[in-house]
């Protein structure tokens, strides 16, 4: 099937309020790094741990993906999982939407040994690997 993937890249926030709501720990603007469908025929979709890592899959149609996240999530080892949502009328001052941490819904992962033949990332992902960052997902949010 055919699936909307949303990507962002988090950026800093300014201020720690909206509205005089105070923002929860760990929130922070969100800028659009890729909106694309995908499908219905198979397709290949890398991120890198730094731009467009904030995600959000969408099935337009009955839709499968299947994830290798390589290394794994392993919070002892700083590679966390955040889960986000858009705030729900959230905008910074220079108007880009806020992303708040959330709860991942029924969403979760099985870590598994991967026995397949040795993986080796495009150039341009060893770029992105090389400024590190925390892994981070996001999940379909019914405000979206």
């Amino acid at each position: 099937g055919r699936m909307r993937v949303r990507s962002y890249d988090p950026e800093p926030l300014e201020t720690v309020t909206v509205d005089l709501r105070p923002l929860p720990p760990g929130a922070c603007a969100a800028v659009q790094h890729e909106n694309r469908v995908m499908g219905p025929m198979p397709e290949t979709y890398m991120l890198g741990p730094s731009e467009g890592n904030v995600h959000e899959l969408y099935a337009l149609e009955d839709s499968a993906f299947f994830d290798i996240v390589v290394p794994p999530y392993d919070a002892a080892q700083g590679r966390g999982c955040t889960y986000y949502a858009l705030m729900d009328g959230g905008m910074a001052t220079d108007q880009r939407p806020i992303l708040v941490p959330s709860d991942s819904g029924d969403f979760s992962t099985e870590p598994l040994r991967y026995g397949g033949p040795r993986f080796e990332p495009p150039s341009a992902f060893l770029g992105c690997a090389a400024r590190g960052a925390a892994g981070q997902a996001s999940r379909e949010d019914q405000r979206w």
